[in-house]
């Protein structure tokens, strides 16, 4: 699962689902956006399921109380575990911060728990929100064990058509 609130640039937004449609989220809980923007995602917002909240706590409720997920923020904090640990268990609902000050203390207050991705060099103090979410979604993925979607030759995998609503 994944939790999208705060996040404040258009295509950063439809990267991640991008992102998230490629490496196996089956349900994004969108916070507090009325609209969805999915510019960025190339078609594969259809193949994503949405909850829309209006507040965090009511995204978080329903993650734990009918998933089970663990709440995952994803920030570089003392707190934080390293991803490549893959400190996972059960059913998790990944948060990303916003792309100039990560996550926020009420996004922080509801966090079970917290990863960081390590850098190898200190050319950058961060990385893109899109490219933080997709690293900690495929460590989460080889984890869980999900299959590899089909490939069709060296360079592409199969697609399916969204099923339409």
């Amino acid at each position: 699962f994944l939790i999208l609130h705060n996040v404040a640039k258009r295509k950063n937004f439809g990267d991640i689902l991008r992102s998230a449609a490629a490496l196996g989220v089956s349900e994004v809980a969108v916070v507090g956006a009325a609209k969805l923007s999915s510019h960025g995602a190339q078609g594969c917002a259809g193949h994503l399921r949405f909850s829309h909240f209006h507040k965090l706590d009511d995204a978080v409720a329903y993650l734990r109380g009918v998933h089970g997920a663990v709440i995952t923020g994803i920030e570089i904090s003392p707190e934080s575990r390293n991803v490549a640990s893959q400190p996972f268990r059960g059913s998790h609902a990944f948060m990303p911060g916003n792309e100039g000050h990560g996550l926020t203390p009420a996004q922080l207050a509801v966090c079970d728990e917290l990863v960081y991705i390590p850098q190898h060099s200190a050319a950058t103090a961060s990385l893109n929100v899109n490219a933080a979410c997709a690293i900690v979604l495929h460590h989460f993925a080889m984890w869980a064990a999900l299959p590899e979607a089909a490939r069709d030759g060296a360079y592409k995998y199969v697609t399916e058509p969204a099923a339409s609503s």
